[in-house]
């Protein structure tokens, strides 16, 4: 029996389809994380336990993935990969008849069905004569736009010089920085119309466009893939060349001279190489790399083997090493409910990336990738995460509020929309469409938003209502998110809760952050996580954003979450809804491991009274005491009351006021600004100054549960009415005629009720439990 290691983060041990799963594609993807000495395998699936009824085995395999080209029939299924005549355990899989059934043909079957003349992305030569023909029909709103762009386009320099080597960014970051971010933006600029006057070509015929992009094309290509460039130098600048490169070439290949498309060839030859012995000979994607640019440079080697492999012998084996890839493992930050464990604007960007494939492999090959739920629960996850009005995305780098990432996220969900035929996101996509037009972008960093496949797409003006959503909860358990929003279509009334616990821990673009949450009040951002992406691994983002005490979290002692760990996970767990409240739970236990047993946080919203009761729950690990430390974070300055154990924060006629419910010795502090501060290398024009507050029940203990009530208000919402008191072993909040209470130690008994549970909430009568199962109704 071959002998693994086993554990529950899917970077660390890749295998698919786990143990007990029901994928919800048929087939899966089988991947397992292969031993040091192993360089051949091979996968067998059976009926039974014993892997005697095969239905599937494979051998030989080159890479330790497999992904069947048929569907299974429904049913309960074993499956193990062998390596050298050994055996690994064997794992059980359930095939439900709900399974989306998706079969991918071998990549020589893609080479084959796409034209082989070009274009071949997105469109063939076939399409040219009705796509030139509808600028004056369907396409005519968005040629108008494409072709200004274009002949702007025209009056800039269609030649780049070669960029300069890094510094040393160890020795020095900001030098380093101030020489990295102009290569990374101008280069992906002058690609990027290099492929927006190729699609000028595509669309007009117009052979101005098309030298024009030749030209860029052809002056890019004399970087050396090698030199200052080389992806393990610099490798934005690397893919900058492939990112929209592929396309501008496939678009405009016949206007090249020989010379120039000989000079091209030869550039995305070697990039193609590098790239792949980069993603799969130096780490293999999905099982040993779960890098976040390898993510993007999977997508970019796929159209640089659909465009070139004419040209690259190479490029059919990249592609069958990519089916399993791109067909099956991707996406590694997410599942199935749509959620990604980076946030929601690296998810914006890699979301959108992936587009370019799945919507190349719809049309030039017939395999549809949007049928995976993924793709429409990705675009619910952002509806209800996401808000167009936000001031403040939170959980991971980038929040910033910059016209790009608002126009790029209307563009990603309407593409999504369309893709699916859900036709459901109308109005979500006009109201970011709306928001964008109020924002601006840096010089630096303004890149047109325009979207070649969504021009090239078939115009489609099918819209139905928004969808009427029941209840105020929903939670997305496979990335830790969970959000109250109880008016969706209506900002002003809007009171929305955006909480993460994730189970892909504090790593790449994530924080030591679980059981963080952002709290948007009739659409002003009140509660938010603390900092800024001042560069990756800066001073400020190391030291102050990547800790715990910049989110609204539990600090112990002053200690935060466990960082960038795979073990230091969250989950969000047990939600329940019905009339009268909204409750879900935030589990870190893993996160605070090296001093606490348990550290979870209970958010319950109380219908009635439109506000939070959320009680944090610390265990500590035997022989380790701390201190408990309730942090949050605003743009506005908090006003407290010690006596009474509150405190407030107001902005712009949105306010939030919290009390505590903690009745001996405890205090608050308040403090401002940020240590260390981040440094003026990006544009720092929305980096205003934040507030921080900290609330302390005084003392060293081995277990403590401290409950606030957070009560919203707005120009059309009161406060909710909150008394707070000590009644025995319990702390109580009177809310209205209803209560809270959480258990001190020992068993409450308030007002006649008697339980041992967590803690109680009385709510019109009805009487509620909270538990390590959750929220019941007793």
């Amino acid at each position: 029996m071959i002998a693994e290691t086993r554990h529950n983060h899917p970077h660390i041990d890749p295998r698919r389809p786990r143990h007990g799963s029901r994928p919800r594609t048929n087939p899966p993807v089988f991947v397992w994380k292969p031993l040091d000495d192993q360089t051949s395998w091979g996968l067998v699936v059976a009926r039974d336990a014993g892997l005697s009824d095969v239905v599937l085995q494979a051998d030989d395999l080159a890479d330790p993935m497999f992904l069947p080209e048929t569907a299974f029939a429904p049913g309960r299924y074993y499956w193990a990969w062998t390596s050298a005549g050994d055996q690994a355990e064997a794992f059980e899989f359930e095939i439900g008849v709900d399974a989306v059934t998706l079969e991918v043909p071998p990549a020589g079957d893609w080479l084959r069905r796409l034209p082989m003349d070009h274009p071949r992305i997105y469109v063939g030569p076939e399409d040219l004569d009705n796509l030139r023909a509808s600028r004056e029909g369907a396409r005519a709103e968005q040629w108008a736009v494409l072709q200004a762009t274009a002949e702007a386009l025209l009056t800039e320099d269609h030649e780049i010089e070669e960029p300069p080597f890094l510094p040393d960014r160890a020795a020095d970051y900001q030098a380093f920085y101030t020489t990295w971010a102009p290569i990374l933006w101008s280069s992906r600029r002058f690609v990027k119309g290099a492929e927006l006057l190729a699609l000028a070509y595509l669309a007009s015929g117009d052979r101005r466009y098309a030298r024009a992009a030749c030209e860029r094309m052809a002056s890019i290509s004399h970087w050396d893939p090698e030199g200052s460039s080389y992806i393990g130098h610099n490798d934005e600048a690397h893919m900058s060349v492939i990112w929209d490169g592929s396309k501008a070439v496939d678009w405009v290949w016949d206007e090249f001279t020989d010379e120039e498309r000989g000079l091209v060839i030869e550039q995305f030859r070697r990039r193609g190489e590098i790239t792949y012995e980069h993603v799969h000979d130096r780490g293999l994607y999905g099982v040993t790399d779960f890098g976040s640019h390898s993510g993007r440079e999977i997508i970019f080697l796929a159209l640089l083997g659909m465009v070139f492999h004419e040209h690259i012998p190479d490029a059919t084996r990249w592609l069958e090493w990519l089916r399993p890839v791109l067909c099956g493992i991707w996406p590694i930050w997410a599942t199935d409910d749509g959620s990604w464990a980076e946030g929601p604007s690296y998810g914006l960007a890699y979301v959108s990336i992936m587009t370019m494939f799945a919507t190349a492999l719809k049309r030039g090959v017939g395999v549809d990738l949007y049928r995976r739920p993924f793709w429409l629960n990705h675009a619910r996850w952002r509806r209800w995460c996401f808000p167009a009005y936000a001031e403040w995305m939170g959980f991971g780098d980038h929040s910033e509020r910059w016209r790009g990432t608002w126009e790029n996220n209307a563009n990603l969900v309407a593409r999504i929309d369309r893709e699916t035929g859900a036709h459901e996101m109308a109005h979500y996509v006009r109201e970011f469409r709306r928001e964008a037009a109020t924002l601006d972008e840096p010089e630096g960093r303004r890149i047109s938003p325009f979207s070649a496949q969504d021009y090239l797409a078939e115009p489609d003006d099918e819209e139905i209502p928004p969808p009427h959503d029941e209840g105020v909860l929903r939670t997305f358990a496979g990335a830790g998110r969970a959000a109250i929003r109880t008016h969706m279509h209506d900002p002003a009334d809007d009171i929305a809760l955006i909480f993460r616990s994730s189970p892909f821990g504090a790593i790449s673009h994530s924080h030591a952050s679980n059981n963080d949450f952002v709290l948007h009040v009739a659409g002003k951002c009140l509660l938010m996580p603390s900092g800024y992406y001042a560069g990756y691994g800066s001073a400020h983002h190391v030291h102050w954003v990547w800790h715990t005490k910049s989110h609204n979290c539990i600090t112990l002692s002053d200690a935060g979450q466990i960082d960038r760990s795979h073990d230091s996970v969250g989950a969000v767990e047990h939600p329940f809804e019905d009339e009268r409240v909204a409750y879900f739970r935030g589990t870190a236990d893993a996160s605070y491991a090296d001093r606490a047993r348990r550290c979870r946080r209970h958010v319950a919203w109380l219908k009635a009274h439109s506000c939070f009761v959320m009680i944090d729950e610390f265990v500590a690990v035997p022989g380790i005491v701390s201190a408990l430390q309730w942090n949050a974070h605003s743009w506005d300055e908090f006003t407290v009351d010690d006596e009474a154990r509150s405190f407030r924060v107001e902005r712009e006629g949105s306010a939030v006021s919290g009390h505590f419910m903690y009745h001996h010795n405890a205090f608050f502090s308040l403090s401002e600004g940020f240590d260390p501060p981040p440094a003026g290398a990006r544009d720092g024009r929305q980096w205003r100054n934040q507030h921080h507050l900290r609330f302390t029940p005084a003392g060293l203990v081995s277990a403590r549960n401290l409950g606030v009530v957070l009560c919203p208000a707005h120009g059309g919402l009161a406060p909710a009415p909150v008394r707070t008191e000590r009644a025995g072993n319990a702390e109580v909040a009177r809310i209205g005629d209803d209560l809270a209470a959480v258990n001190m130690g020992g068993a409450l008994n308030v007002e006649g009720i008697d339980s041992d549970a967590l803690a109680i909430l009385r709510l019109d009568g009805h009487i509620y439990e909270i538990r390590d199962d959750g929220l019941i109704m007793r």
